[in-house]
């Protein structure tokens, strides 16, 4: 053990100064008062869209409204496709197989769980220290900005460091190229085929996670946190900071999190896991940090494909596709419903 402390001193120093933060952080926190109810924990009919809003926009000549009208259409077109992908998967007799069984060691890549705890450590502590320079910049130049904005801007350079540290261990310490994550061109194409069909195919099953999420939360009178991403959305009026989250939601944090959560995670969890395993955990622990308890399951599921496709293309392609068109379509909805609350 103190061999072990001795040769990682560095991550022991990191990890008792994270646990010192939220030890401090955790004596300084006040009961607070209660505010006025989030826009993300709103229903439908609180946020204002009825049934005729609904059906006099669709009417309208506006813009949004013809795009939204397309999109709508397109969108049932997908789902029918997607029901009949399940048809035919279900009476279908051949299936493709993925051995499941652990140790795996078939294309392993040279880093461990071990260093996937110093990768963590390292991103959380500069998350910390990101926090300090920003509140000292804030209060240097005094300048506001609302605590959405802020946490949006935090996660951009977290996310940031995260590639850098994920690039670190790849390519720095183990001398290898980024290839080893996934991050491979041929068959391009035919990769984001590939995790586009997979998508329609997994609609239907998304869809009955999250009716059943929302069902069991109803059953428990449980009311969802305020979602940050969401309130920015919503609230936001600068065109510019919209794109910008835009960009950022729908292309950017997939690109970053699938390098992350299955280049790198899951490839290092299923050399000591299996397939499986790695799959179903790393798709928990990518769920866990949405922070959306309604989401959870849809999300894991989401998680679990995309851990999938990686494992049956060996790139990162088609899993970046997924998350992508996720995020895009998630994106499109809350700018349908922010035509309601202007």
């Amino acid at each position: 053990m103190l061999e072990f402390i001795r040769r990682e001193k560095i991550y022991v120093l990191i990890l008792f100064f994270i646990l010192a933060v939220n030890l401090m952080h955790a004596k300084d926190v006040k009961k607070e008062v209660p505010i006025e109810k989030s826009l993300s924990s709103m229903n439908l009919e609180e946020l204002g869209v009825t049934e005729e809003k609904v059906k006099d926009f669709f009417e309208s000549d506006k813009p949004s409204a013809k795009f939204f009208r397309y999109l709508v259409s397109f969108g049932f077109f997908i789902f029918v496709l997607s029901l009949i992908l399940n048809l035919m998967f279900i009476f279908r007799g051949e299936r493709k197989k993925i051995d499941f069984k652990a140790p795996y060691s078939k294309g392993a890549v040279p880093w461990g769980v071990l260093d996937l705890f110093r990768a963590v450590l390292i991103i959380l502590f500069a998350g910390y220290v990101l926090a300090i320079i920003e509140a000292f910049v804030l209060k240097a130049f005094h300048l506001e900005l609302t605590m959405n904005l802020r946490m949006m801007i935090s996660t951009f350079f977290i996310d940031i460091v995260a590639v850098m540290v994920v690039l670190y261990f790849v390519m720095v310490k183990y001398k290898k190229n980024i290839q080893e994550l996934g991050l491979r061109a041929p068959s391009f194409l035919k990769n984001i085929l590939s995790g586009i069909t997979a998508y329609i195919f997994m609609l239907p099953v998304l869809l009955v996670i999250l009716i059943f999420s929302i069902w069991i939360l109803n059953v428990f009178g449980y009311t969802p946190p305020p979602q940050p991403v969401f309130e920015i959305f919503m609230e936001e009026k600068k065109s510019s900071v919209l794109l910008f989250l835009t960009v950022f939601v729908s292309v950017l944090g997939p690109i970053v999190e699938e390098v992350f959560f299955r280049g790198f995670m899951y490839s290092a969890v299923r050399k000591h896991t299996g397939v499986l395993a790695a799959a179903f955990l790393s798709g928990a622990i990518f769920s866990m940090l949405h922070t959306n308890i309604v989401g959870f399951l849809p999300i894991m599921a989401l998680g679990v494909l995309l851990a999938y496709l990686y494992e049956t293309t060996g790139s990162l392609v088609a899993s970046i596709s997924v998350h992508i068109l996720h995020n895009s379509i998630i994106v499109a909805f809350v700018f349908f419903l922010k035509e309601f609350i202007r």
